[in-house]
């Protein structure tokens, strides 16, 4: 699958506790359907305490990311559950990610890397809060509305309630791809042709 270019977006889940914040990076995002209600559908792998927040509070964001440096950082601080590939080849930046030896450990922290200017919590009542990137083109704010259990991992699908739109990104740049390890943006468009 690392020749294949897919959307990375970054879920954040809800918490009851403002001191654990949970998010991951997503590359499976995609619309399940628009009418009559519109529904995104991911896949995240276990264990996982992003996966522990939306069983719990039901509510998470996914932000659409602009082409940019700063996103490429935010896309790999929270995607840092990778550890080795299955023939141990390191795929981890730091030797803090290799301690445990796995092939993937999704039981990560992300909101400690990152300050505390690079995100607001949006209450959505008095004791559910929602951390919200700033720097993001969109964010779609969800409500679960069901989990399927396959394996090692958890498909997710989520009810749309809510798109903030950032007026800072008027233009859509299509987001943040990430292919072959690494992060990049939509390059020129190309000419349909027979030849």
């Amino acid at each position: 699958m690392a020749r294949v270019s897919s959307q990375a977006m970054v879920l954040t889940a809800a918490t009851t506790n403002k001191q654990e914040l949970h998010g991951m990076t997503l590359s499976s995002v995609c619309s399940l359907a628009v009418f009559p209600d519109p529904l995104l559908q991911f896949n995240l792998h276990l264990p996982s305490y992003t996966s522990q927040a939306l069983h719990e509070c039901q509510y998470l964001a996914i932000h659409l990311l602009p082409p940019t440096s700063k996103s490429a950082f935010l896309g790999r601080i929270f995607a840092k559950g990778v550890k080795k590939d299955k023939r141990g080849s390191e795929l981890a930046s730091t030797k803090d990610e290799l301690k445990d030896g796995e092939v993937f450990h999704e039981m990560t922290t992300p909101f400690t890397q990152i300050p505390k200017s690079d995100y607001e919590l949006l209450e959505l009542d008095e004791n559910v809060s929602l951390p919200i990137l700033k720097d993001c083109e969109s964010v779609f704010i969800c409500k679960v509305k069901q989990s399927i259990n396959v394996e090692n991992h958890e498909i997710w699908i989520a009810s749309v309630l809510k798109i903030k739109q950032n007026p800072e990104y008027e233009k859509s740049s299509g987001g943040l791809l990430y292919f072959n390890r690494g992060f990049h943006k939509i390059g020129d468009g190309l000419i349909e042709s027979l030849d």
